[in-house]
């Protein structure tokens, strides 16, 4: 009876194995194999060798609709093939499976099984976090009062307590975010700064800056979406920066391109929303992206729209740089119309994300290439800059105004209980910043660039420098106004970390003033764009955006309008210019003979989104 049953499954192996042959699919690779899916959604690529040509077809054993196969590459004929399947977020409370199935030669065959993590709607976990976080607010949430006297529910999933808890508070936690802009397509809807989020574990990659804390993806940041063609419903999504270092940077791909196809597959209204998440979020999978970009006819002095740009790529890691752009810009290294009529310059230009010390020694190596160069003037583009680590705003800030200020106080941080604890110019209160002293570049006054976007850590810069009265000039539109803060701290639960940061202290300046609620204004005459729902009465209509890289004068309006200021010399009359993007409204524009800095790779975390205060 043994010897039957080891010959019956001798031979089921054996027809097994013809099969196999036949199907000619070899060396799949599921990077999901042993991982979960995670349960907020993400794309996945699966990869493999195939003999011939080949379908693929994907079963969901629970409910429907939410993975789907978004692109299939090389199915032609042999040679690698790769099929990419989206997931969405999972809300339904339980783990959920689906199996990828290739056919080739007539044989179909279970290829790969992904399992999605599950919601947490009524979980232990998020009963756990839940009792976690209501222990943190009822001591130090800085409406903690108020909050006490609601009625808690906990058993609500963790990712929505905060929401669900504190906008009952109604305006009176206004502070806690606000309300979406009249330009906002959420315009009116309330929003909060506390948060909690799920993070990853970090791991470090080595540059001749030091070591950066590596994360993964393509490498786009944020994108904007606009009409792609008139009288269609074709989308064009417009990159605000790609990560240096990052795989789309390697690609080609710049800040200012415009994506209007994702492989085969038109951008339309749709479906632009989920390619602006997965491009950016997408820790996995290959691309091939179709931009249009402006390139300059020097014989016909204007632009010419390129369309039919392409841009492959695959998600891989890098490393977190929290500077997008810098530059050193001389009369050597400006070309410009007005030739040597210019007077001499000497100014440092930097374009930064976020203030975070897991960068610092980047940080320190851009400010002592500064100090080299002997700049005389200072352009701080914070528009993308959401915010960050209070001591490394600090130290940026007292590099800026020099060792005479070491002693003056910089910020005051104010918590419910009425205590207050002071940071000053060299360094925070006690043991509690590590940073040390900066090096001085001793400025007699730097410029700003703002949008919606500058916030936090960002907006100290600004109002600590105005508290000690040294000269700030405001440029772009209107600051986001998150003049609160948090302390960050992370639980465990069964292996996963969480990261939860509680809005716990307002900010003020030496001169006792909080951050205003509204955000700082652009100085008088330096409104690049109002904020509301019209276009037609802004100077920069694409305002924080560009179709043009850093630094091109002639897209980066704001950066040009500081280099004139600086300068003594008229602004260009961009209402005059702004409509006709085929011409060349100026010929100044920053060359490629403009020193570099070491900005080499960067990226934001999980985790690092909203507006946060980080200390």
């Amino acid at each position: 009876m043994k010897k039957l049953l080891f010959l019956a499954v001798t031979a089921l192996t054996l027809l097994a194995s013809c099969a196999k042959d036949e199907f000619g699919i070899t060396d799949i690779d599921n990077p999901r194999a042993e991982k979960l899916v995670a349960r907020y959604g993400e794309t996945v690529s699966v990869t493999f060798q195939a003999g011939a040509a080949w379908e693929a077809d994907i079963v969901l054993k629970e409910g429907e609709g939410w993975a789907e196969i978004v692109q299939t590459l090389g199915n032609e004929g042999a040679g690698k093939g790769t099929v990419r399947i989206r997931f969405a977020k999972n809300e339904v409370g339980v783990e959920r499976v689906a199996e990828l199935y290739l056919t080739s030669n007539g044989v179909r065959e279970l290829a790969a099984t992904f399992t999605q993590a599950a919601g947490d709607d009524t979980s232990a976990m998020s009963k756990y976090l839940n009792e976690y976080m209501h222990k943190r607010l009822v001591d130090e949430y800085l409406w903690a009062d108020e909050y006490k006297k609601l009625n808690h529910d906990f058993e609500v999933s963790y990712d929505k307590y905060l929401y669900t808890h504190l906008t009952q508070l109604g305006d009176l936690n206004i502070e806690d975010g606000g309300y979406y802009r009249d330009y906002s397509s959420s315009a009116g809807e309330r929003y909060i700064y506390s948060y909690i989020s799920e993070v990853a574990t970090t791991k470090t990659i080595p540059t001749k800056a030091g070591e950066l804390t590596s994360t993964h993806g393509l490498g786009i940041g944020p994108l904007f979406a606009s009409i792609f063609e008139e009288g269609t419903n074709y989308i064009g999504l417009t990159v605000g920066y790609v990560y240096p270092g990052s795989p789309a940077e390697e690609a080609g791909l710049k800040r200012g391109d415009t994506i209007w196809k994702v492989g085969g597959t038109r951008i339309t209204k749709s479906n632009y929303q989920s390619y602006m998440q997965e491009l950016f979020y997408t820790p996995t999978g290959s691309y091939s992206l179709t931009y249009a970009r402006y390139v300059a006819n020097d014989d016909q002095q204007r632009y010419d729209l390129i369309t039919e740009n392409v841009a492959n790529m695959t998600a891989g890691t890098y490393g977190y740089n929290p500077i997008l752009f810098a530059a050193i810009m001389t009369n050597n290294d400006v070309d410009s119309e007005d030739g040597g009529d210019t007077p001499a310059f000497n100014i440092g230009y930097m374009a930064s994300e976020s203030f975070d010390s897991s960068a610092q020694e980047v940080l320190e190596y851009q400010i002592q290439q500064f100090i080299d160069a002997g700049i005389t003037e200072l352009i701080l583009d914070l528009r993308f800059n959401v915010g960050g680590e209070v001591q490394q705003s600090r130290y940026l800030s007292s590099s800026i105004v020099g060792r005479e200020y070491d002693d003056k106080i910089f910020f005051k941080a104010e918590f419910n209980d009425g205590k207050r604890e002071e940071w000053k110019f060299l360094s925070g209160p006690s043991e509690s910043d590590h940073l040390g002293k900066a090096p001085s570049m001793n400025l007699k006054r730097l410029w700003v660039i703002m949008s919606e976007n500058t916030a936090s850590a960002s907006e100290l810069v600004i109002g600590g420098l105005k508290g000690v009265d040294f000269p700030v000039h405001l440029i772009g539109s209107q600051s986001e106004g998150k003049n609160v803060g948090m302390v960050v701290t992370q639980e465990v639960y069964n292996g996963r970390r969480f990261e939860f940061a509680p809005i716990t202290y307002r900010g003020l300046n030496a001169k006792d003033e909080y951050g205003p609620k509204d955000g700082f204004y652009p100085d008088s005459g330096n409104s690049l764009n109002n904020q509301n729902n019209n276009y037609q009465d802004d100077v920069d209509n694409m305002f924080p955006y560009s179709f043009g890289d850093w630094g091109n004068f002639d897209f980066n309006i704001a950066l040009y309008c500081c280099f004139c200021d600086i300068l003594g010399i008229e602004r260009p009359d961009y209402k005059a210019t702004k409509s006709d993007l085929g011409m060349k409204a100026h010929a100044a524009q920053i060359q490629n003979e403009v020193n570099p800095l070491g900005t080499t790779v960067m990226t934001p975390q999980i985790g690092r989104f909203g507006n946060v205060i980080y200390r």
